[in-house]
């Protein structure tokens, strides 16, 4: 069984502030990516966290979902 110990040694979940670093983006980017509906985050106390994995996923559906919308976007522009 994994132990919290574990994943924080293998860095397995990440706090908004070290996905903001291991992403390159802002940490005010990171932070309402956090409170965005759906995002894969849990709590510890107080504090908010993501799983690699589930990030990975999260972010993968995101992108399809994007495109999705800018190719509906430019059917609308095309008629």
């Amino acid at each position: 069984m994994t132990t919290l110990k574990d994943l924080i040694d293998d860095k397995k979940f990440f706090s908004p502030m070290e996905m903001a670093e291991y992403l390159g983006i802002g940490k005010t980017v990171a932070y309402a990516m956090f409170n965005e509906p759906g995002f894969p985050c849990f709590h510890i106390g107080r504090r908010k966290f993501v799983v690699w994995a589930d990030l990975y996923a999260w972010l993968k559906a995101n992108k399809m979902a994007n495109i999705a919308d800018k190719e509906r976007g430019a059917d609308d522009t095309e008629e």
